[in-house]
């Protein structure tokens, strides 16, 4: 199994959009994220976004070219502030390749709580459309396999 975590591309202030969905350089991020990911051969079972709209504009984007086996989904519980510990258990019991798009400081908790065991420790520079790609260790934890910016595609 592999999870992949992704942040939210660039979204619009709440002064422009009150919902704060994608300003159009956040959604072509998005897009060529997913077409990178699957220039790489990702391949997803599942696409889980948080109830916010950018994270699910995010996640839409990159499924265009993804495109996972089973499902896109809304899911609670991944908002920004939102306690990590109920989606690492979660996470713990999946069997399938699965990306969670979501926001910060969620993804860093999530992240740290994963590999460290400690939701306090930040251990990457999460950009918008940063993508973490994780596997499950022997000890429990998980290991980073890679981690894509968007600058770098």
């Amino acid at each position: 199994m592999f999870l992949y975590l992704v942040r939210h591309g660039e979204a619009r202030q709440e002064s422009e959009d009150s919902e704060r969905g994608l300003t159009d350089d956040g959604m072509k991020s998005a897009r060529r994220m997913g077409e990178f990911l699957s220039f790489m051969g990702t391949e997803l079972d599942t696409v889980i976004h948080s109830t916010k709209k950018r994270a699910r504009e995010t996640a839409q984007a990159i499924s265009e070219s993804l495109r996972p086996k089973k499902e896109m989904r809304e899911e609670n519980g991944l908002a920004p502030n939102d306690d990590p510990a109920v989606w690492a258990a979660r996470i713990n019991a999946m069997e399938e390749d699965t990306a969670i798009v979501g926001h910060l400081p969620f993804l860093d908790r999530l992240l740290g709580l994963l590999v460290m065991g400690d939701a306090g420790r930040r251990i990457i520079d999460f950009k918008p459309v940063g993508t973490v790609c994780l596997k499950p260790a022997d000890n429990g934890r998980w290991l980073i396999t890679w981690v894509i910016n968007p600058e770098v595609i």
